[in-house]
């Protein structure tokens, strides 16, 4: 069995997201009107569906919240049990680099490199372990999302669904404390996401990270999250069991 790292207990342990965000958009040359993202909310451990129109703000926060995108004030913060870490702080100054927030963030894209195999896409977040450490992490998380049999493959030469969960692999076989999914299975029927959620639900129960689904289908935040944020014009409308959402009796947006 291998040994577990301090980060990766660390990460364990670090179960809620914490935000607090402010982003002013101005008002664009064509006289497109300007957009404004505010606001509190807060992620647990586990699926939360970050739902809401197109335009409503939720790959804006996705950017904040992984580091590409500066918030103009607020706070971003990872932790539990009296214990943060801080990404973003406005009033103290703190801003860190992406990559020292270990965030996983699979867009919908996917962004596979077509030249490298499987094994080479998966592994490629891996440069810093010996060769023996990579094909064990490799293999390990392969094997968990069913695509252990596809290794020598090429992006081209799998199916789409193959392909997201070869894109989930690969960043998660890293060890990140958050995970950020814009919409990289939307392509996808319903069933096929559920098994590949369930996949992902299984990896998650031994890590326990925040995990934000980006979706606009109000059918989809039903059947797959724990819990949801609703936005709508860059607010949080509301936030907690996806369950909430009949009050508003939304339709396929």
């Amino acid at each position: 069995m291998n040994q577990v790292s301090p980060l990766q207990e660390k990460a364990r342990a670090a179960d809620r997201l914490l935000l607090r965000i402010t982003k002013q958009f101005a008002k664009a040359r064509n006289g497109a009107a300007g957009f404004c993202l505010d606001l509190n909310a807060t992620v647990l451990a586990g699926i939360t569906i970050l739902f809401g129109r197109s335009g409503a703000g939720k790959s804006t926060l996705l950017d904040c919240i992984a580091g590409l995108l500066p918030p103009d004030s607020g706070r971003v913060a990872l932790g539990s049990e009296g214990e943060e870490t801080v990404f973003f702080d406005s009033e103290k100054g703190v801003n860190i680099t992406p990559a020292q927030r270990r965030i996983g963030y699979v867009f919908q894209s996917l962004a596979l490199f077509p030249h490298l195999t499987v094994n080479a896409n998966v592994e490629y977040g891996l440069v810093r372990l010996d060769r023996e450490q990579r094909r064990q992490r490799r293999a390990e998380i392969l094997q968990l999302f069913h695509c252990d049999s596809l290794g020598e493959r090429k992006p081209d030469e799998i199916s789409g669904g193959e392909r997201q969960r070869v894109a989930l692999a690969r960043t998660l076989v890293t060890g990140p404390r958050i995970l950020l999914l814009d919409e990289p299975l939307s392509a996808l029927d319903v069933g096929t996401k559920l098994k590949i959620l369930e996949d992902l639900q299984a990896w998650n129960r031994r890590r326990r990270i925040p995990i934000l689904y980006v979706t606009h289908s109000p059918a989809e935040a039903m059947r797959l999250g724990e819990n949801v944020i609703y936005l709508e014009d860059g607010g949080v409308l509301a936030q907690g069991k996806p369950e909430i959402l009949r009050q508003y009796a939304v339709d396929e947006f």
